[in-house]
């Protein structure tokens, strides 16, 4: 069959795979966006903030569902604790909780199957070390300094809500951009870019924490309240903080990666997608919790300036990661047939699965190869060369009939 949107033929199924447009009946208002089927995940509409599917955008849905019941139960036992009066030790597990799925997740699905494991624990150390210092400096001399119960100063209120959020994004940017500029020609997928602004703003969030909880059992930083009341402030924070970093430092490198991907778009990006939009919302994100941490702190408070804008920037980061994967597609290499490790259907090796959807460049490389049937022996495209995947010629531009 003819596909309505890049007028290539396509093999019969609900999703063209070259495009990824929906022909189904039942399509979107807009089917080449298709927002009902989330590129990484199709199950989940673009518009579903799911932490484990945006951050892990890799895994298939049985590993997707595990991750997610295991951040939970860790999350449960890290409140347990912080109920138990063991504040310092289940604020650093909760320090290290996100951090540690992470590197589980580059683990088990071989990112970077061939490249030495330094390539992401740089990232990562980098963002911990500049974090660390960060910390001791900034947090010794201006937060822990700030007198308690007092109304602060505008110029108090400008350099903690304002001037050190800032600060902090741009730390958490140090690490993946010297990767950027130094290896892009091997790491020039927006996949990439999200991998290694996550690994940074984890890094960065888990030293933040870690030093923190320090500062509290020396006593350089105050004590607010008994200790049910400080495992409350500080235990879900310890565990939003670090998605929140993460994801802006994550959107502002995958919009970076995006824009400068060689493969061609299949039409005009999105402003949504575009680094001004990207470095904006970060900023926000990063401004928008200090600022309410500072004006109007409390429990509850504190947890809603920073689950607010995680949500607005998971959202956008979804918008980015789905748009990138569907306006420029391109084939994964492997020729031959695959078994899709989605809907486990046997359909040709094209950029997206005609029966469900899914992009199968966000596919490990590992599943990917394993699914591989009736391929040539040379097909499986070698992790070390760069740009293996883009070898192929890119999808056709929409017709005049497409209503992008």
């Amino acid at each position: 069959m003819r596909c309505p949107n890049c007028g290539r033929e396509t093999p019969e199924g609900n999703y063209c795979g070259y495009c990824g447009t929906r022909l189904t009946a039942g399509a979107s208002r807009d089917p080449a966006r298709r927002g009902s089927a989330y590129a990484a995940n199709p199950n989940q509409s673009v518009y579903q903030p799911d932490v484990i599917s945006t951050f892990f955008p890799h895994l298939n849905p049985q590993r997707t569902r595990l991750f997610g019941w295991i951040l939970a139960g860790l999350a449960l036992v890290v409140f347990m604790l912080g109920f138990a009066n063991l504040v310092p030790i289940s604020t650093v597990l909760a320090a290290l909780l996100v951090p540690l799925l992470y590197l589980a997740y580059f683990y088990v699905v071989q990112v970077y199957e061939n490249e030495p494991a330094w390539v992401l624990g740089a990232t990562f150390l980098v963002g911990a070390i500049l974090g660390t210092v960060a910390t001791l400096l900034l947090y010794r001399t201006v937060v822990a300094g700030h007198p308690i119960f007092v109304r602060p100063k505008t110029s108090y209120v400008l350099l903690v809500g304002v001037g050190i959020p800032l600060l902090v994004q741009a730390l958490m940017l140090v690490g993946p951009l010297i990767l950027f500029f130094a290896r892009r020609e091997r790491f020039n997928d927006m996949l990439d870019g999200l991998t290694f602004g996550v690994a940074s703003g984890l890094g960065y969030a888990a030293a933040e924490s870690i030093v923190f909880s320090w500062l509290l059992i020396t006593g350089a930083a105050p004590a607010l309240g008994d200790p049910s009341s400080l495992a409350l402030r500080t235990i879900p924070l310890a565990l939003l903080k670090p998605l929140l970093y993460a994801g802006t430092t994550g959107l502002i490198c995958s919009a970076l990666w995006l824009r400068f991907d060689k493969t061609p778009p299949t039409r005009e990006m999105s402003a949504l997608t575009s680094l001004p939009v990207a470095l904006i919302a970060a900023a926000l994100g990063m401004i928008i919790p200090a600022l309410g941490v500072t004006l109007y702190g409390g429990q509850y408070f504190n947890i809603l300036w920073y689950a607010i804008p995680l949500l607005g920037i998971i959202l956008l980061l979804r918008q980015v990661l789905h748009v990138g994967l569907i306006d420029k597609a391109r084939s994964v290499g492997h020729g031959g047939t695959i078994s899709c490790p989605h809907c486990h259907q046997t359909v040709p090796d094209l950029p997206f699965c005609p029966n469900c959807g899914i992009a199968l460049r966000s596919i490990d490389k590992r599943a990917r190869v394993a699914a591989t049937v009736g391929a040539p022996a040379d097909a499986t495209p070698d992790a070390t060369q760069p740009d293996a995947a883009d070898t192929t010629t890119p999808p056709a531009q929409p017709t005049e009939g497409n209503d992008a």
